[in-house]
């Protein structure tokens, strides 16, 4: 029998017996892994620049769970290898989702590959792998709303508008399945519109952790707009109930036909619906962003909003996923509902009058006009490049005293002294000589400090010790090694976000030519170990925390503005003061008086810390924006005639702004090239931080480069139009010489930093 077995035939047949059966046992310990298209970004879309999720449906073959580690291999701006990871731990026999997510470049190639592994829990096996295309990615200067629903409700009339300095997209297809876990998963849209055809918010697909993704996500500056449901409202009972600018007991439900700044309905019927009023008091703290008189000639509020955190929530009391807005054609118009809800200053029109304009030349092709990307400015104010400077000058004086004194001089030199047959000779002294000169000026000229230089937006409230900080930095190290950064390191689990998502302006090629790999661990991506060589890294960080007392990576406490406010003669009166680190410079105050009304603009030229500043002490005022005037007709007779000359100084200070025409240097250019004066900063500033209520591009001029339209591909952060509805004021000024305010370490160290801080301090009225 033993014999048997040794034969070759025989010993095949059992070899091959034992590698069938073999990935039997290997199977239980599989995990089957699968990525469907939907599930990368938000229902398939993605916005460059912008943090991104990825849905993985996994489903462990084993009888026992098991701990694994899904990551996704991306790279960064500098062509560094990011191994976005998060560990989950898996049930038996179970199919289940697993979020991961990564910060992509600005400059992504959108036809390089998403890879996504799952990894066994020491990351020595790989359990399953796969690789599909990227999800649809929108440049990082395109505007996304998501809807949570399944009709667009009027918003798709602004999709493909010409009138837009950026034309919105919509991220449609959104459920609460698909809303992720974290809210930087939520970062690539500004806006999230919830009808009742998305769900309601007590939906047991709507976890605890994606409830609290989207308040943090609102928190740090998203705007929920919440369409209630006619019948049926079950928000004010469900976990999210804190969000809501209202209380059950405030809402009321009538019915009656659609006011006529809606618009007019299609054909003659007019249908009544079912709308949602509130009764809002005084000291609620509500804005009234839109009302209307019933019947009974009672003005009923229909249209709410209320701050939450430094974000907002908007009620909107026409379900206008009921289908009789949609067989009336409502919401329409052409300043319709959603320009007072995000207070757009653009006109709507067809598509048909659009495209008639354009082709009698009496509008602007959008693609024929000059672009100023606002945001340039903010990798000139954040890169190192002057520490170079120096260097790079005696480099060149160098060489051209190199070639003048191995060429030319040593030649004549020579030749004078008859002792030209020791040219060989006085070429290699001088080849040696500069070579010692050379290493000795790079060791001298190296820089041998490791440092920060940033750009950073902080938002803080008056009534609150938590304050948002935006910050696009340059970090330093002078070795080659891996450096610990850490952000916020006495709370490490507020969910703050370091990434390397790239500042380039001009598409250009930054990546080392040495690439490496480092882990960031995407559940709570605040520290990664990053590898330096010698140069500098350029990050982008987002904070929520406090910054007004000593902590661990925060050189310099920021004390904020303090004190008591009152309205007196319809402005706001008091004395304030700051402990900041440097006066406030170029100080505008913006004052808000309510429900959606035209805040007022002054301004103070400088602030300095522990002086009071008297509001009643003001210079002359302006209004910041001149609202369009509503007109709800679908076509009227002005709107075939040629319109007249734009004049921008009587449309408000942002018009005044734009009629100096800030950014003119930018026109045509395509790099970062250029240099920007304080003055020009402080106006691209004050442009993108009212970016929504800008006065519209003079669409109607057809002559480039006269018709202006401004873009964004980083300053998206810092916008505040969604406050101008509310009650409040609003203090912005400059600290152009600051430490980082963002606590933060580099390999456990708090490194010296300096740079421009952009402070926006709100404070509310009750």
């Amino acid at each position: 029998m033993y014999r048997v077995l040794l034969k070759p035939t025989t010993g095949l047949l059992f070899g091959l017996l034992l590698y069938m059966v073999s990935p039997a046992f290997a199977q239980i310990n599989e995990v089957r892994l699968e990525v469907p298209r939907e599930n990368l970004g938000l229902a398939g879309q993605t916005r460059l620049g912008a943090w991104t999720p990825i849905r993985l449906s996994l489903e462990n073959m084993s009888s026992e769970p098991r701990r694994v580690i899904c990551r996704w291999l991306l790279n960064d701006a500098d062509g560094d290898r990011v191994m976005a990871q998060r560990r989950v731990t898996l049930d038996a026999l179970t199919k289940q989702d697993a979020w991961v997510y990564g910060p992509l470049p600005i400059r992504a190639n959108p036809n390089t590959p998403w890879t996504v592994q799952v990894l066994s829990e020491d990351a020595t096996a790989e359990l399953a792998r796969a690789q599909s295309l990227p999800a649809k990615a929108h440049p990082a200067s395109q505007r996304l709303i998501g809807i949570l629903g399944t009709q667009d409700m009027g918003l798709n009339a602004y999709t493909y508008q010409a009138t837009f300095h950026e034309t919105p997209a919509l991220v449609t297809g959104l459920t609460l399945a698909t809303l992720p876990d974290r809210w930087y998963g939520m970062s690539c849209i500004d806006t999230l519109v919830w009808s009742r055809t998305g769900g309601g918010p007590d939906d047991p697909l709507l976890s605890s952790n994606t409830q609290q993704a989207l308040r943090q996500w609102v928190r740090r500056g998203g705007h929920l707009v919440i369409v209630l449901p006619a019948i049926g409202e079950s928000w004010t009972g469900s976990g999210l109930s804190d969000l809501l600018p209202v209380k059950s007991n405030q809402m009321y439900r009538i019915e009656d036909r659609p006011p006529n700044w809606l618009g007019a309905p299609k054909g003659d019927e007019i249908l009544d619906v079912d709308i949602i009023t509130f009764n809002i008091k005084p000291g609620d703290g509500v804005d009234v962003i839109k009302s209307y008189k019933d019947n009974n000639e009672i003005t009923r509020p229909v249209i709410v909003a209320k701050r939450f955190g430094m974000g907002r929530v908007t009620l909107v009391g026409f379900d206008f996923a009921d289908n009789r807005f949609a067989q009336m054609g409502l919401p329409y118009g052409r300043y319709p509902i959603w320009n007072d809800v995000f207070m757009w200053q653009a006109p709507v029109f067809d598509q048909s009058r659009i495209d008639a304009d354009i082709d009698n030349a009496r509008m602007s092709r959008p693609t024929s006009r000059s672009i100023v990307p606002l945001d340039r400015f903010i990798p000139g104010r954040v890169s190192m490049r002057g520490t170079a400077a120096t260097a790079l000058l005696a480099a060149i004086l160098l060489f051209c005293l190199y070639w003048v004194a191995a060429g030319p001089l040593s030649f004549f030199a020579l030749k004078n002294k008859n002792a030209s047959r020791h040219s060989w000779l006085v070429f290699v002294v001088i080849v040696l000589g500069f070579t010692a000169i050379s290493w000795a000026g790079a060791w001298l000229f190296a820089p041998s400090n490791a440092a920060i230089s940033h750009f950073t937006v902080l938002t803080a409230n008056a009534d609150s010790t938590t304050v948002h900080a935006h910050s696009w930095l340059s970090v330093y190290v002078p070795s080659f090694t891996e450096q610990e950064i850490a952000i916020d390191p006495d709370h490490p689990n507020t969910h703050n976000t370091l990434a390397s998502p790239g500042l380039t302006a001009d598409g250009s090629d930054t990546g080392f030519v040495d690439p490496q790999a480092y882990t960031l661990d995407v559940g709570n991506p605040n520290a990664a170990n990053i590898p330096f060589r010698s140069t500098a890294k350029q990050l982008e960080v987002d904070f929520l925390g406090r910054v007004d007392q000593e902590q661990t990576g925060l050189t310099n406490p920021f004390i904020l503005p303090q004190g008591d406010l009152e309205i007196n003669q319809e402005y706001p009166s008091g004395k304030i003061s700051h402990g900041l680190p440097g006066p406030l410079t170029n100080v505008r105050l913006i004052y808000c008086p309510g429900d959606n009304q035209t805040p007022k603009i002054w301004h103070y030229a400088s602030w300095e810390p522990n002086s009071i500043l008297d509001l009643s002490q003001r210079d002359k005022f302006d209004s910041l924006v001149h609202r369009m005037e509503t007109d709800n007709n679908r076509v009227s007779r002005s709107d075939r005639e040629s319109q007249p000359t734009r004049n921008f100084k009587a449309e408000g200070y942002l018009g005044k702004v734009v009629d100096n025409k800030p950014g003119q240097k930018l026109i045509g250019t395509t790099g970062t090239e250029g240099y920007f004066s304080n003055s020009d900063t402080i106006q691209y500033i004050e442009l993108l931080s009212f970016f929504d209520t800008l006065p519209p591009p003079e669409f109607s001029d057809v002559d480039y480069p006269y018709c202006v339209a401004y873009q964004r591909e980083l300053g998206q952060q810092l916008d505040l139009t969604r406050l101008l509805a509310g009650h409040r004021l609003i203090i912005m000024g400059h600290l152009n010489d600051s430490p980082i305010p963002i606590p933060m370490t580099v390999d456990q160290e708090e490194l010296p930093s300096n740079g421009w801080t952009v402070v926006r301090w709100v404070y509310d009225f009750k």
